[in-house]
């Protein structure tokens, strides 16, 4: 597939650029006429130069990753034909445009390549610290990779099921049914390290919470409690909310039915070289939830949520790590939430036990 696409794209390439050197020439012998003198079903770059007609179609290839083919009829003859594609493009350029005139007074600021960086479709997902951008390699590649593997034969509950039984099953949850923890937090950036950052952890089925970081009268707390929750003296935000719920790696087990909104078997992927289970879902204030599932053990290994802005959603990634048995109850001892803006947080709790719980610590403090 990707030699005929290469092919096709020469040819057609070849067929632009000798459109592109008689449009040139006859630019040159006619005083320099305009795009839509000299071709025809010009309606988007009406006035430009006609010799600038072939470079930008060159441009628009080098920024979306594709050939002419893409957006125009294989025949050379037949270039000024509409496609839907053209239409698209039509649309690309009146915005491009309009921003640039109003932003930035007519200056080239922003281009195609500002958002599509030689992608036919432009990303418009942020991606956690521990993630690269997909290759830029154009339609073909795309249409060359294999399609998804089929939705197995399994039900959500099914997968909850053995989840629960991978943990202990719910008698072991319910019999240890609050935990205190104690470790530390490593904050990681690209090129920056940071010290670790004392944290303890008390937690209490079936879905509370307190994260006290650092220590004296610098640490910092969050709690949850249910459906409300704190840190410093303001409330969560409802996103904010259920996303530490989600993060809450003690609860999320006993929390996931009541959390969900919609869940359903996915197509599953490869994570570190092992195909997993994936249930898709939604909260009620989160767009998209994503599960990880073992295949053998049942155990949850992997969690992205994504949370909406004005502009769209950005995502964070929850890896579970070293599952210990307490009290015949297992539940991880190190987690790696991952985020945007090149943050990444390793929890490592070094004692983790089960203990009694008194349910104000997860109240909210009393303004002072």
């Amino acid at each position: 597939m990707k030699a005929n696409f290469g092919k096709a794209t020469a040819i057609a390439f070849a067929l632009a650029l000798a459109i592109g050197v008689s449009a040139q020439v006859a630019a040159a012998q006619d005083g320099g006429r305009k795009i839509e003198e000299q071709f025809k079903n010009i309606q988007a770059l009406n006035g430009a130069p006609a010799d600038m007609l072939n470079p930008t179609m060159v441009y628009f290839e080098a920024a979306l990753g594709v050939g002419c083919p893409f957006c125009h009829d294989p025949d050379g003859n037949k270039r000024e034909v509409d496609t839907e594609r053209k239409r698209t493009a039509r649309r690309m350029i009146a915005m491009v445009n309009t921003i640039n005139q109003n932003t930035f007074g007519g200056a080239k600021v922003v281009t195609c390549m500002t958002c599509h960086q030689g992608r036919n479709k432009p990303i418009g997902v942020p991606f956690v610290v521990t993630d690269q951008a997909p290759p830029a390699l154009g339609e073909a590649y795309l249409d060359s990779l294999p399609g998804p593997a089929p939705i197995p034969n399994v039900t959500v509950d099914q997968i909850f099921n053995k989840y629960m039984t991978a943990l202990g099953g719910a008698d072991a949850l319910q019999k240890v049914s609050s935990l205190t923890a104690r470790g530390e937090m490593i904050q990681r950036r690209p090129a920056r390290d940071f010290p670790a950052v004392a944290l303890e952890i008390s937690a209490k089925a079936p879905g509370k919470q307190l994260i006290v970081s650092g220590a004296g009268q610098n640490a910092d707390r969050l709690a949850y409690s249910g459906n409300s929750g704190w840190t410093g003296n303001r409330d969560l935000r409802r996103a904010e909310l259920d996303g530490k719920r989600l993060e809450d790696a003690f609860n999320i087990a006993t929390q996931l039915k009541e959390i969900l909104v919609d869940p359903k078997v996915d197509h599953p992927e490869v994570v570190n070289g092992r195909e997993l289970y994936v249930v898709s879902a939604r909260t009620q204030a989160l767009p998209m939830v994503k599960l990880y599932f073992e295949k053998d053990s049942g155990l949850l290994t992997r969690l992205v949520y994504h949370t909406d802005s004005i502009f769209g959603p950005y995502p964070t990634q929850i890896e579970y790590r070293d599952y210990r048995d307490i009290n015949g109850r297992k539940v991880p001892h190190t987690w790696v939430i991952a985020g945007t803006r090149n943050r990444e947080y390793t929890y490592v709790m070094r004692n983790v036990q089960a203990a009694a719980v008194d349910d104000g610590v997860f109240a909210k403090p009393a303004r002072q």
